[in-house]
């Protein structure tokens, strides 16, 4: 009976372990999830700074153009290339929005992983304590 019982204690220590190295694997591998959409995250900041400074930049032009050609064709123009880069900016904002959206969830996830292996701890502690 004895001998029954250590088996059943050894199997749960087992189980305990295995539980924790999965936990502490799952936490690594959130963080490398991390750094990677945070790069991604970066570089669509990059481009759109990139777009705005463009988008900037081709203001000023039609500024100085409309002064010298006909306003009806420039405005039109203005108007259509006005829009390009809205909607471009537009899906690169949602883009970014998505991305820090999961960036978020992917943080939430890995503190709760972690307070989960917290617990796992305080009660492979507790096991241990109780059977010393």
């Amino acid at each position: 009976m004895e001998y029954l019982i250590d088996n059943v204690k050894n199997l749960y220590i087992v189980l305990l372990f295995t539980v924790i190295v999965l936990v502490v694997l799952d936490i690594i591998f959130e963080k490398r999830k991390n750094r990677k959409l945070e790069r991604e995250l970066e570089i669509y900041k990059l481009e759109y700074q990139k777009l705005e400074k463009h988008f900037s930049e081709f203001k000023d032009n039609v500024l100085k153009n409309i002064e010298d050609a006909s306003c009806s064709y420039i405005i039109k123009n203005v108007e259509k290339r006005g829009n390009e880069l809205i909607n471009r900016l537009n899906l690169l904002n949602a883009k970014l929005v998505k991305i820090q959206e999961h960036h978020k969830n992917l943080q939430e996830r890995q503190q709760k992983l972690h307070d989960s292996l917290l617990d796992e701890h305080k009660l492979l502690n507790q096991y241990f304590e109780n059977y010393s």
